[in-house]
């Protein structure tokens, strides 16, 4: 009895060293498939920004993939391609926040690109244009697609490398701190179409996307109470007196908003 129990052991031992050598030899010719294997095709998925809009496109991936390659994606072997390496030759790009590359089971090529996000454009005093994210880094403009945000003009400082930690006080700091403010505010986010600094007495000056008034914004300081009286006097007083009938609305005093008229 124990004769036969112990020929069965051994049987079922057998049958599963079997079947666990097939999967192993079949894991092993599906490696050695995939490495000789070549690039199908290049797939890039770029995530929008807000309406739709891109800063870079997949044309310009697909170029920027064939410079690392020094070829054609789909010339390549999967074997020889350095993932990681694209991965870091994209992310360089400033405009990429994160770039994502890897394969799929059907041997293509993926590319999945987040953009940087940004949250102002601004030509400064120098006439040098570029946006700038939630997060203060730099992004050229005049390359890939426009993207819509406030635009911001007048007596503004050159950026540099750690303008945002320094302590010192800088008027593109303060726009910087007050748009991360509208950003996030569907309201003001969809009034404020630009901002601009004055020569003279630094002001920073808001230009609404409807109206013909001019927001006189002073600086960033009590900031929350200044868009606070704002919206209370475009929810309360504009719809009653007028949205043509001022020129300005001064958010610098305390309490109250003054006006001039047209």
């Amino acid at each position: 009895m124990a004769g036969k129990l112990n020929m069965k052991r051994v049987r079922n031992v057998l049958v599963w060293a079997t079947v666990l050598a097939g999967i192993g030899i079949l894991w092993w010719m599906a490696i050695i498939r995939k490495s000789n294997a070549g690039v199908k095709s290049l797939v890039v998925d770029i995530e929008l920004i807000g309406d739709n809009q891109k800063m870079i496109s997949e044309q310009e991936i697909v170029k920027m993939t064939e410079q690392f390659l020094g070829g054609r994606a789909d010339s390549a072997a999967i074997r020889k391609l350095d993932v990681r390496g694209l991965e870091t030759f994209l992310n360089k790009d400033r405009r990429i926040e994160q770039a994502d590359v890897y394969f799929d089971s059907n041997d293509n090529l993926r590319i999945r690109i987040r953009q940087r996000k940004p949250i102002m454009r601004v030509i400064d005093k120098s006439h040098t244009s570029y946006y700038l994210d939630a997060d203060g880094n730099q992004i050229p403009a005049g390359i890939g697609g426009a993207v819509r945000v406030p635009l911001v003009t007048g007596n503004v400082e050159t950026y540099y490398t750690g303008l945002f930690e320094s302590e010192k006080p800088v008027r593109l700091k303060e726009v910087f701190e007050i748009m991360k403010y509208v950003q996030k505010d569907d309201f003001l986010s969809a009034l404020i179409e630009q901002v601009h600094v004055e020569d003279i007495t630094g002001d920073i000056i808001m230009v609404p996307k409807i109206g013909r008034e001019r927001l006189i914004f002073g600086g960033a300081e009590g900031m929350e109470d200044k868009f606070d009286k704002l919206k209370i006097f475009y929810r309360e007083g504009l719809p009653r007196l007028g949205w043509s009938k001022y020129k300005t609305l001064n958010l610098k005093y305390t309490d109250q908003v003054a006006c001039t008229l047209r």
